[in-house]
């Protein structure tokens, strides 16, 4: 049995519903990482399958384990600002139930915090895994040096990455935007991260995003999804870090991108109804 630290440096949030087919190799990379300083919260959406039975079984054997199950399913924003909530380390990262990590993503992310006061997100390259077939992907993310804040969210703005939430963050920092329940957050936040402090992604493939299938967006708040709370949070975002001609420039960029986008994603979505 291993017995948690008295306080743990790194807090990893995991929110959860009916993750019983792969959240077993999730825990199991979680608990291999070669920095053990941390802390692991799962908040159980009101799982109908054998969610509960797995987590209690693996926080039994492993004190650093924190299972929590919600009366009612109270949506996934919600479960997210839970296990942040509930978060007492300097840094924290959520993590997904089909989601891998390479043993070392936690050793060499929070050395980058530690050496870099700046930094706010560490990121790596990452892998797209389809689970039931084995067919995968690599992305390279890269983030940019200039520190100029007009070219860091242009840069960021074509160069699209919603799987940043899952990087570590410094708690305190995270824990002043409050978890949006619209479409887009994940976008947003980087964005926020970029305009306010830097974002830096190591050059090795260390996060590995597993997909049952076709990985296919859907709306926090509806059947479709909307842009609309994105694109005014993009535009207050914006005008409050640069001067007012520019940002109007990045604005009519993000928006003709982010309607684009919508457009495409709301199409797959109606066909696969």
């Amino acid at each position: 049995m291993i017995t948690p630290y008295l306080t743990p440096k790194v807090s990893i949030g995991m929110p959860i519903y009916n993750g019983e087919q792969f959240i077993c190799d999730a825990l199991d990379s979680l608990l291999a990482q070669t920095y053990s300083n941390f802390e692991l919260i799962i908040s159980d959406n009101a799982s109908t399958d054998k969610t509960e039975q797995i987590c209690r079984s693996y926080a039994s054997r492993d004190k650093r384990i924190r299972y929590i199950k919600q009366q009612q399913n109270k949506g996934a924003p919600y479960n997210f600002q839970f296990v942040l909530n509930e978060a007492i380390g300097e840094y924290f990262m959520w993590a997904a139930a089909d989601d891998r990590r390479h043993e070392r993503f936690l050793e060499l992310s929070t050395t980058v915090l530690e050496e870099d006061k700046t930094t706010n997100l560490v990121f790596s390259d990452m892998k797209t895994l389809n689970l039931l077939t084995g067919e995968s992907s690599i992305s390279s993310i890269g983030h940019i040096i200039n520190k100029k804040k007009h070219w860091k969210y242009l840069f960021r703005l074509l160069n699209e990455c919603p799987s940043f939430i899952y990087g570590l963050h410094r708690t305190q920092e995270l824990k002043k935007i409050e978890v949006g329940k619209y479409d887009f957050f994940d976008v947003h936040l980087s964005h926020h991260y970029e305009m306010n402090s830097n974002i830096k992604v190591i050059p090795l493939v260390l996060y590995t995003a597993g997909t049952n299938g076709n990985r296919i967006p859907y709306s926090l708040t509806d059947d479709h999804i909307n842009p609309k709370t994105f694109l005014r949070n993009e535009w207050s975002l914006l005008k409050t870090n640069i001067s007012t001609p520019v940002a109007l420039l990045l604005y009519i960029l993000a928006l003709y991108i982010y309607k684009k986008q919508t457009a495409k994603i709301n199409n797959t979505l109606h066909k696969n109804q």
